[in-house]
């Protein structure tokens, strides 16, 4: 006969193949999602832990399984398989200026526009607490709806709040998902009535539901770029609903460069053009632009302006310059907005006193910026503000190198026999 004690360990095993099923899981279908190695952590530090009571001599209580957070790591990787594009796991964003007060989104999907929230308690359990039941003074999911929106408001994406999802595991009860709706949460999961005297006691897991954060010459070019002559990858995003754009100094030396209007074949001199020349052949850069310039009023601000004429007047070729004067013609100019929340990034090696009051200008006026400086963007985000940006790749001035590099003999090229 089965004595509670065997019942108590086989269920133990249980959870450790389940930890390592979800492992195989994350691993496979989700390296790729920034986030995913403190997922992984995750998971493993409770396998550790169930591997505990199953060495250890003694005695396994069902106390020990309450206390796992297994369930509520399962079911961030059930919204994970479920939610459109998932760019972020356990991603920190602040409450306030600074990092002492913020909350860890469990998934942010579609870009950075939704944002979910993973919740493995039992109904029961999130009726008491919302009704101040418990020995401890726990968050109720209102309180922690309240944070989520309050903190979705300080995070646009797109210069708007995230969308904010609380997915319920173990069911919810009618009522708190009526306050959840008047808060703008969205719920996903069953919802049923529950008895008003159902006090619940059996349910102490899942820390994992609270919103705690337990986180563990070329010098012009490298400031524009942040320092990074990477190739990045792209993200058209939704951002085509704006009838504008604003592009810095990157995209508008990128768009004139002689590289991406038929000057790519060559090698050059210094390593960086060599590198960019090579990505350009392989994908060219000016025709992504031109689509992505199509029925859209183009805006760049005064300070980039400025910047982008004495780059160019200074390294540009006379096909270059040419360039720079057609598609300034194609430009709003606004004045440089030097407020904002911008404005209070801490100046770091990628973020620049130039690239600050560009990037605000834009933020401010709430049109997406055509980048290849994702040291900027990187950095912000960083401290907490995510910039609404679309990344092409980098591409310098070359017009005047190519009479000092080596041209490259392509098919077109070969003489007619």
């Amino acid at each position: 006969m089965l004595t509670k004690a065997t019942y108590l360990k086989d269920l133990v095993f249980c959870k450790v193949q389940e930890g390592e099923n979800l492992l195989q899981e994350v691993h496979c279908h989700f390296a790729n999602v920034e986030g995913s190695k403190k997922l992984e952590r995750r998971i493993r530090s409770e396998i550790k832990f169930l591997q505990r009571l199953l060495d250890d001599k003694m005695e396994v209580k069902k106390e020990h399984m309450l206390s796992s957070n297994l369930g509520s790591l399962a079911a961030v990787v059930d919204i994970l398989h479920k939610c459109e594009s998932p760019v972020a796991i356990f991603k920190p964003f602040s409450l306030k200026n600074g990092s002492s007060n913020r909350i860890e989104v469990d998934v942010v999907s579609k870009g950075g526009k939704v944002w979910h929230k993973a919740i493995a308690r039992k109904a029961e359990a999130l009726e008491d607490i919302s009704k101040g039941r418990t020995s401890c003074g726990q968050k109720s999911v209102i309180d922690q709806a309240s944070a989520y929106i309050k903190c979705a408001r300080l995070h646009p994406h797109l210069f708007n709040p995230p969308q904010v999802v609380f997915h319920f595991f173990n069911s919810i009860s009618s009522s708190i998902v009526v306050k959840l709706k008047k808060h703008g949460v969205e719920v996903e999961g069953e919802i049923r009535p529950i008895m008003e005297n159902s006090f619940s006691e059996s349910d102490a897991s899942s820390s994992c539901d609270s919103d705690e954060d337990d986180s563990d010459d070329y010098e012009d070019y490298n400031e524009i770029y942040g320092g990074m002559p990477t190739s990045p990858k792209s993200n058209s995003d939704n951002f085509r609903q704006s009838d504008k754009l604003f592009l810095d100094i990157t995209c508008m030396v990128a768009y004139v460069s002689s590289m991406t209007n038929g000057g790519a074949n060559y090698v050059f001199p210094r390593a960086i053009y060599n590198q960019q020349a090579e990505w350009e052949r392989s994908s060219p850069a000016k025709p992504k632009l031109d689509a992505l310039f199509e029925d859209k009023q183009l805006v760049t601000c005064r300070e980039a302006l400025t910047n982008f004429q004495t780059l160019v007047e200074r390294m540009g070729g006379t096909g270059e310059k040419q360039r720079m004067g057609e598609l300034i013609a194609r430009l709003e100019i606004v004045e440089d907005t030097p407020c904002g929340r911008v404005a209070q990034l801490q100046l770091t090696s990628n973020v620049k006193t130039r690239s600050r009051l560009i990037f605000c200008t834009a933020d401010k006026l709430g049109i997406v910026v055509v980048t290849a400086n994702t040291g900027f963007v990187r950095s912000a985000a960083s401290q907490g503000i995510e910039i609404a940006h679309f990344v092409h790749e980098p591409r310098v001035l070359t017009e005047q190198q190519e009479p000092f590099s080596i041209p490259i003999k392509t098919p077109d090229s070969a003489p007619n026999v």
